[in-house]
């Protein structure tokens, strides 16, 4: 159920990871409504610069006339990292060149008329069926449909000032998307990382429990189980969009106050919630296991303390600012030997990683 090998697990991997963190403040992080709000906030004043900002270009600048494609294309530079923005930009102006290159010949041929509407949308559909649109692949058919009813039988004028709106909104969106705070999602990714070793410690905590009295049962497993589920899912994903954010983002190269995603620690509490399901599998045996005696309950009392003990290192193996936990880890590996020990001495105990009819309970993890 649980032996030596997750002590000297646990302890190579926090010796690993913290070996190559960076120093930064004990300020806790989160991902919780304030959060959230912070970041709307900022992407919204961020948008509204963007906007604005493109539509005076297009206007005043270069003098078009009703620029509104212009705003439009400048929203989506401003996505909540700048590598999304920059692909969503590139593949808009792909869906609308796309378009145009669509309506032209259409406009030319058959004009604005139910024949040209037919062709466009039918052959804007099956175009926006690549998947290097992305989700900008409706853009195809807004596109040709907007300069085949509004260019008529001369789209030609019409694409060109509408290809300068969108070439000024996308590099205006980005501009400010770069060089105006450009978004980091490394909070949001330490936050649900400490929450995933969170619930794995008050897993294990609540297993101990169990192993100390059986007879409370496993009631609440099944929501550990579920919060296992729901963390790790949450974690790897927060991670990823962490990740991505730091893509072509000038912040990343000098952003040292909050730590970034650390792939070991996200394996290291994958392999630890594995064995945490199947110390829940193992537990009920301690109850279920007759004919020990005094024996059993000191073992399982001593396996609770043992549990107990490996709850510390988990929560701090989570969080990406914290120290090595030199002595946590050398009192649970102690009572881990000692645990050994006393699985040796109970009756029909020939191997402390197999099971036997007379005392199914084992010491190592799975």
């Amino acid at each position: 159920m649980l032996g030596s090998d997750v002590i000297g697990f646990t302890q190579q991997r926090l010796e690993r990871v913290w070996s190559s963190r960076l120093s930064v403040p004990l300020r806790p992080a989160s991902s919780g409504p304030l959060r959230h709000w912070q970041d709307q906030v900022r992407l919204a004043v961020k948008g509204a610069i963007a906007a604005v900002g493109a539509w005076a270009l297009a206007r005043y600048a270069i003098g078009q006339p009703d620029p509104y494609f212009a705003p439009l294309a400048a929203l989506l530079g401003v996505y909540p990292t700048v590598a999304r923005s920059l692909r969503e930009g590139v593949q808009y102006v792909a869906g609308f060149l796309l378009g145009a290159a669509l309506a032209i010949p259409v406009g030319v041929v058959l004009g604005p008329g139910i024949a040209g509407i037919a062709v466009v949308v039918i052959a804007g559909v099956l175009i926006s069926g690549w998947d290097r649109l992305g989700d900008q692949s409706a853009q195809v058919t807004l596109t040709a449909l907007f300069a085949l009813l509004l260019g008529g039988h001369q789209p030609v004028s019409y694409v060109s000032h509408r290809l300068v709106d969108v070439g000024i909104g996308v590099a205006t969106g980005l501009a400010v998307n770069v060089l105006l705070f450009p978004p980091l999602q490394l909070r949001p990714a330490e936050h649900a990382v400490r929450q995933w070793g969170d619930v794995i410690a008050r897993a294990l905590e609540d297993l101990g429990a169990v192993a100390a009295d059986p007879g409370s049962g496993m009631r609440s497993w099944p929501r550990y189980d579920r919060q296992l589920t729901a963390a790790a899912e949450q974690a790897r994903s927060s991670a990823r969009h962490a990740r991505e954010s730091m893509r072509w983002n000038l912040r990343a190269k000098v952003e040292r106050a909050v730590p970034q995603p650390d792939g070991t620690v996200l394996d290291s509490l994958e392999e630890l919630t594995a064995r945490t399901r199947a110390v829940a599998r193992s537990v009920p045996d301690i109850g279920a296991a007759d004919g020990a005696g005094p024996n059993l309950a000191s073992f399982g009392q001593d396996y609770a303390v043992t549990l107990r003990n490996l709850a510390g290192p988990v929560r701090q193996l989570a969080d990406l600012r914290s120290s090595l936990p030199r002595a946590a880890l050398t009192a649970a590996s102690d009572g881990q030997h000692q645990l050994e020990r006393e699985a040796a001495q109970l009756p029909g105990h020939s191997d402390a990683r197999s099971t036997t009819p007379n005392h199914p309970v084992r010491v190592w993890w799975a």
